[in-house]
C-alpha cells in the first residue's frame, strides 16, 4: 500500500467523501448553473432536512437495527404543528407537541424492539402506518397551510445570508458527532452494534440503550417534519413518504454498516450531500423525476456493492496478514 493510502485510511475519510468530490466536479461541467451561488444554497437548504432526519437513522443502524418511522414521523409532526399553528397556539407550544409525538412514537418503537424483542422491520413497519394514519386525520386528508411569519423563518429566513436551517442543522450535527464519539452514550451505541453479547457481558443495559436509540431517531424525524413544513409554509401528512427511504439511503451510502457499530455522522453528512448534489445535478440536466428516482435507486445499488467488494477485499487482506504472521 503506498503512503498517501496509508494517510488516507489514518484519516479514515468516509469513503462517500470521494463521491461528493467526483460529482460535484462532474455536475460542474455539465452545467454552468450548478456552481451558481444560488443552487449551492439549495443544496445546503435540502440536505439539511435530510441530515437531521439521518441522524437518529445512524443511530438506530449503529445498533444494527432501522426505523421505517421516520418519513411519517416527519409528516405527523408538521401536521400537529400545523393544525395547532391554525388555532391559534403559540410557536413553541407547537413546536413542542410536534416534537412530544415523534419522541412518542420512539419509545412505542423502543418498547416493541428493546424490552419486548419483537422485529424491528416489522415493529417500525407497524408504527410508519400508525404515524402516516394519524397525520392524515390530523390534517383531514389535506395540505395545512401555516402563514405564521415566526415559524416560517426557521425554515426560510437567513442570518449573514445563510439559511437559519443550515445553522440549526450544523449544531445539531455537532452536538451528535460529540455525543457519539466522546461519551458514555456513544461508546454504548458502538458497543452494542459491534457485538451485542460482548455489550453484555460488560455491563451495558442494552435495553436502555436501544430505549434511547429509537427516542432520538423520533426526536430528529420530528424536528426534520418541523422544519420541513416552516420551509414550505404548509403541513402535508405525506411530506416525509419518501425521507425513510433517502435517510436508510443516506447512512449507508456514508459507510455505516447494517451489520451495526462502523460507521458514524461524519458519512452520512457526505451521504447526504452525495444524494442531494446527484438529485440537484440531474435536475439542471433536464431528466424527469421518474427517471431520477431510477438513476439514484442505479447509483445506490452502485456504491453498496462497491463498498461490499471493498469490505470482502479488506478481510480477505486481513486473513493474509493473519496468515503470514503465523507462518
Amino acid at each position: 500500500m503506498s503512503e498517501k493510502l496509508k494517510v488516507l485510511n489514518r484519516l479514515n475519510i468516509p469513503g462517500a467523501t470521494y463521491g461528493v468530490i467526483l460529482l460535484f466536479i462532474f455536475f460542474s461541467l455539465i452545467s454552468n448553473k450548478f456552481l451558481s451561488l444560488a443552487n449551492i444554497f439549495l443544496i445546503a437548504r435540502s440536505s439539511s432536512i435530510l441530515l437531521i432526519a439521518s441522524i437518529g437513522m445512524t443511530m438506530v443502524i449503529l445498533v444494527s437495527q432501522i426505523d421505517l418511522s421516520v418519513g411519517s414521523v416527519m409528516s405527523l409532526s408538521g401536521v400537529i404543528a400545523g393544525v395547532c399553528l391554525q388555532n391559534g397556539l403559540s410557536i413553541p407550544v407547537a413546536i413542542l407537541l410536534g416534537i412530544a409525538a415523534g419522541i412518542a412514537v420512539g419509545v412505542i418503537n423502543g418498547i416493541m424492539v428493546a424490552v419486548y424483542k419483537f422485529d424491528y422491520w416489522i415493529s417500525t413497519f407497524a408504527t410508519m402506518g400508525v404515524a402516516a394514519g394519524l397525520a392524515l386525520v390530523f390534517a383531514n386528508g389535506e395540505t395545512i397551510p401555516v402563514v405564521d411569519e415566526a415559524f416560517g423563518w426557521l425554515g426560510n429566513g437567513e442570518l449573514f445570508g445563510i439559511y437559519v436551517l443550515i445553522y440549526i442543522t450544523v449544531i445539531l450535527v455537532a452536538i451528535m458527532m460529540f455525543v457519539l464519539g466522546k461519551t458514555k452514550f456513544g461508546y454504548n451505541i458502538y458497543s452494542i452494534g459491534g457485538s451485542e453479547q460482548t455489550a453484555l457481558l460488560s455491563g451495558i443495559d442494552v435495553v436502555k440503550n436501544r430505549m434511547y436509540v429509537y427516542m432520538c431517531s423520533g426526536l430528529f424525524a420530528s424536528i426534520a417534519g418541523l422544519l420541513l413544513a416552516s420551509m414550505g409554509n404548509s403541513a402535508s401528512p405525506i411530506a416525509g413518504a419518501d425521507y425513510s427511504f433517502d435517510a436508510i439511503a443516506a447512512v449507508i451510502i456514508g459507510g455505516t454498516s447494517f451489520d451495526g457499530g462502523k460507521g458514524g455522522l461524519l458519512g452520512t453528512v457526505m451521504g447526504t450531500l452525495m444524494l442531494r448534489i446527484l438529485t440537484s445535478g440531474l435536475n439542471l440536466m433536464g431528466i424527469s423525476a421518474i427517471w431520477q428516482k431510477a438513476i439514484i435507486g442505479v447509483a445506490i445499488v452502485a456504491i453498496l456493492v462497491g463498498d461490499a467488494l471493498n469490505e470482502k477485499r479488506k478481510k480477505k487482506n486481513d486473513m493474509r496478514r493473519t496468515y503470514a504472521y503465523e507462518n
